[in-house]
């Protein structure tokens, strides 16, 4: 997952009166690590992180967060495969 706007993210701590210190204990990871995603250092995070940030800060967490896909759904054929039976293919 990827930050959508690293200032939007910011702003949202700040209107809940989290420090980036009170932040970071909520979803248990450092101060740092909540600095770099603020700034823009982090490029991206876990689903796990960003989920837990967006609950701590009372927001979806679409409205912080884009996901990436990076796998190839495997494709499912029956094509060429003996007796007919479906065989799996990375796409």
């Amino acid at each position: 997952m990827r930050v959508i706007d690293p200032a939007a993210l910011r702003r949202k701590r700040i209107n809940q009166r989290f420090s980036q210190r009170d932040l970071a204990g909520l979803v248990r990871r450092s101060q740092a690590t909540i600095h770099q995603l603020e700034t823009g250092k982090m490029k991206t995070l876990t689903e796990d992180l960003a989920l837990l940030i967006a609950a701590r800060l009372f927001t979806d967490w679409e409205d912080l967060f884009t996901l990436e896909e990076h796998e190839v759904a495997p494709r499912v054929t029956s094509e060429g495969s003996p007796g007919g039976k479906s065989v799996v293919n990375a796409a």
